[in-house]
């Protein structure tokens, strides 16, 4: 299994992992999700709501190049095609994982958005 995966694996143990619609939606609303994902193959309507919900919260969005069942079977679902990372260092992370083993300007972009974004909270926190 490949490094990005296993450490979706990471925020679903440490509790920073949103899985499926409502789980998304209630992290989303209430400011709370840093990282919005949709499978590969995720449904249309899934995308707009991802995108919608990625809006409300000022969360960043990427579409992954996982399929709802590779997705599902490591987070110990049926299928999974909507995920959000809460914790805003293990999404700046992911996406940094995400950019190295699948290249792509969109992961690289949102990685750096990410880690931007965990600089200025990090330095909110000590000021």
């Amino acid at each position: 299994m490949d490094k990005a995966l296993n450490f979706l694996g990471i925020c679903k143990k440490a509790g920073a992992l949103m899985i499926g619609e409502n789980g998304v939606g209630g992290a989303a609303r209430s400011g709370k999700a840093a990282l919005i994902m949709t499978a590969s193959d995720a449904a249309q309507n899934t995308q707009k709501k991802a995108k919608n919900l990625a809006e409300i919260s000022e969360a960043a969005l990427l579409a992954l190049p996982f399929g709802k069942d590779l997705l599902g079977n490591l987070l110990n679902k049926k299928v999974c095609a909507l995920t959000a990372i809460t914790d805003m260092g293990l999404a700046a992370a992911f996406a940094e994982k995400l950019a190295v083993e699948y290249p792509d300007p969109e992961y690289e972009r949102v990685a750096e958005a990410l880690r931007a974004r965990s600089a200025r909270k990090g330095r909110k926190l000590n000021d």
